[in-house]
């Protein structure tokens, strides 16, 4: 759980629907109110009615921290200590339970030891009384224990997969384990007589995906880790990691970069920064096609003496873009007391680069309200990275969120606006400020396929709020590119009826331009309404309205041979409304690229596109019906580069 808040004259309960045995649970706590008052708890092996368990408790009234048993719903002290809790500061509480012995930790420090045996299992829970609470990144996290310093079978010696556990799919089965030692090319290069060969006629060859995880291992030693690798090179596809096994989080992962067929090549980890942990190796293969698949030998994790002098990869914690915990723990219900979240907007992936700017009100300097700008990687609309934004007050210390806390307003709905930054203390006439933002996405950002660079910045934008029948929403709109404009070469239509594929742009052929249209529905009929740009003979890009949906959007889709990942929408759309039944769309398309202003800058999507580049037709469409193109100009840009 992202987090919760509440407040409660009595006793408030919150209880999870998962339970568990041995465990670290965790999260951030703060009492807010009168100093000295009220207590805030983590519950553990409790019953769904929190009548028997253990709490884990801040109590302000007293000045102490508490481990307690609730029997039948009477509470006893296990063990106790003198510490002052201070209203409105954040403390980080962590449970270790582990059979009979229970831990509790304040800010990483061991606060209070107990041994009871009373209950050996049940729910999670949370707990405050007399006071409001906030509970921030309550996390559930396995207690393994093994003093094992190898995995097991860790060459694939017995023949087999041996130690090895295959979670799913068949692209690791015992028929893997080969002992051949040469394939078409040569010699594989293993050690010893058997290794792990990831392709197989008998599973589908390249086409086989699955994930392989090895024994649990305590890291000792130098913490070196090292091993063989072959086979094929796609880190978001086919790669080796080391995970923590508390908490399931990836520490390091690996392809093979050294790529040379099948031939092994040896790769060396340093992760000495987690001797003492229990860790275990995960293999996996979710790539098709030629080279899906990747060979693994002598995988050698306790190593003495000194750590080697070039490694492949140092061991640390997850940044952007990695994978975020996996104990959150889900599915709570309120026991007792009053209960709302306290996070707001998106909570779906790690949150960066914030921004606090004041903006007018429909143009009016007078009438302002805040806006916090939030970068979310990952959980935007069209998957990976994005950007959220909230829009409130700000006294100066704290700002408040004028909309309910699950109510989540996007910034731009494409897949390649990210990590925006605003001209600081740059603003218009009316107020508006400026900002660019980061033309990529971090699920792909590394593996465009351009040179000499990757990715570009957007089109800069002005920012204002516009009052809606919905509330305040930004509006952001393209400063004016009319200097780059090449105005004899430019395009105007009127009051054309669209049906079907026009073909009234069929002697146009660009690949930079700025296109203002607007349409108008006189058929109800219609479903869908546009244009197809960067078009070819096979590739196109679709700029459109959904008119049975309300919805703008850009389906990239054919745009071009570029994958761009499964986590990533194909269409990407953005809830618009008809104004007096007409739709109005600014649209910028440069080599490769889309961004599309609907109604005014209301509803903005920006995406990168890779088309070929001979692909520069433009056709304007309508499906289910006719529509009414009121007014269309466009105009070729020219390049801002020096000749």
């Amino acid at each position: 759980m992202d987090g919760r808040s509440g407040s409660a004259a009595e006793n408030a309960v919150f209880m999870s629907d998962e339970t568990g045995d041995h465990f670290v649970y965790t999260s951030s706590v703060k009492l807010t109110g009168n100093e000295g008052v009220g207590t805030a708890s983590l519950l553990f092996r409790s019953d769904a009615d929190a009548g028997n368990g253990y709490y884990a408790q801040l109590d302000a009234s007293g000045g102490k921290v508490k481990l307690l048993k609730a029997s039948k719903g009477v509470m006893n002290v296990l063990a106790e200590k003198e510490m002052a809790v201070v209203p409105d500061r954040l403390y980080r509480i962590k449970v270790d339970a582990d059979g009979s012995s229970i831990k509790m930790y304040v800010d990483d420090k061991l606060m209070l030891e107990a041994n009871d045996a009373a209950f050996s299992s049940g729910h999670f829970g949370l707990s405050f009384s007399r006071v409001s609470a906030v509970f921030q990144d309550v996390n559930r996290m396995k207690t393994i224990k093994t003093n094992e310093k190898e995995i097991a079978n860790h060459d694939f010696e017995t023949g087999d997969l041996t130690g090895w556990h295959a979670i799913h799919g068949n692209a690791f089965t015992d028929d893997h384990v080969s002992d051949k030692a040469a394939y078409w090319g040569g010699p594989f290069g293993q050690q010893g007589s058997h290794h792990l060969w990831g392709f197989s006629d008998l599973h589908k060859g390249d086409e086989a995906a699955g994930e392989l995880h090895s024994s649990y291992f305590r890291l000792s030693g130098s913490g070196e880790i090292n091993f063989l690798m072959g086979g094929g090179n796609d880190i978001d596809n086919l790669y080796v990691s080391l995970v923590r096994a508390s908490d399931d989080q990836e520490l390091i992962r690996q392809t093979n970069t050294k790529f040379n067929e099948e031939k092994y090549q040896q790769y060396i980890w340093d992760a000495s920064r987690y001797i003492g942990e229990v860790l275990y190796l995960k293999v996996v293969d979710k790539a098709a096609g030629s080279w899906g698949h990747l060979n693994l030998d002598d995988v050698r994790v306790y190593n003495e003496g000194p750590m080697a002098e070039e490694v492949d990869q140092v061991a640390s914690e997850p940044v952007s873009g990695q994978k975020r915990l996996s104990g959150v723990l889900t599915d709570w219900s309120a026991v007792a007391g009053q209960w709302i979240p306290s996070t707001n907007g998106s909570n779906g992936g790690i949150w960066e680069c914030p921004t606090l700017i004041e903006l007018p009100i429909d143009g009016d300097p007078n009438k302002t309200k805040w806006v916090l700008l939030v970068s979310i990687n990952d959980g935007a609309p069209a998957g990976g990275s994005g950007m959220q934004y909230y829009v409130g007050s700000f006294d100066g210390t704290t700002f408040t969120n004028d909309n309910p806390s699950d109510k989540v307003l996007w910034v731009d709905y494409g897949a390649d606006f990210y990590a925006a930054v605003d001209w600081s203390d740059i603003a218009g006439k009316n107020g508006e400020r400026y900002w660019l933002g980061w033309m990529s996405n971090w699920q792909y950002a590394n593996h465009t396929p351009t040179s000499t660079w990757r990715g570009a910045m957007t089109l800069p934008r002005s920012m204002e709020l516009t009052d809606t029948d919905e509330g305040l929403r930004l509006k952001q709109t393209p400063v004016s590119l009319e200097s780059i404009r090449d105005k004899r070469a430019k395009v105007s239509l009127s009051n054309e009826t669209i049906s079907g594929h026009s073909s009234l742009l069929s002697n146009v052929s660009e690949d930079t331009f700025e296109l203002i249209a607007e349409f108008e529905q006189t058929d109800p009929k219609v479903t869908e309404f546009g244009f197809q740009v960067r078009k070819g003979a096979e590739d196109y890009t679709t700029v459109g309205y959904d008119a049975a949906y309300g919805q703008l959007f850009i389906d990239r889709g054919n745009s071009g041979a570029f994958d761009f990942g499964a986590n990533v929408a194909g269409r990407h759309k953005g809830p618009m409304n008809m104004t007096n039944g007409t739709v109005k769309m600014h649209i910028f398309v440069d080599r490769s690229s889309v961004e599309v202003f609907g109604n005014i800058g209301e509803t903005v999507i920006t995406d990168q596109i890779f088309p070929d580049p001979e692909s520069n037709g433009i056709t304007i469409y309508s499906e289910g019906g006719e529509v009414t193109l009121k007014s269309l100009e466009l105009y070729p840009l020219k390049s801002i580069w020096s000749k």
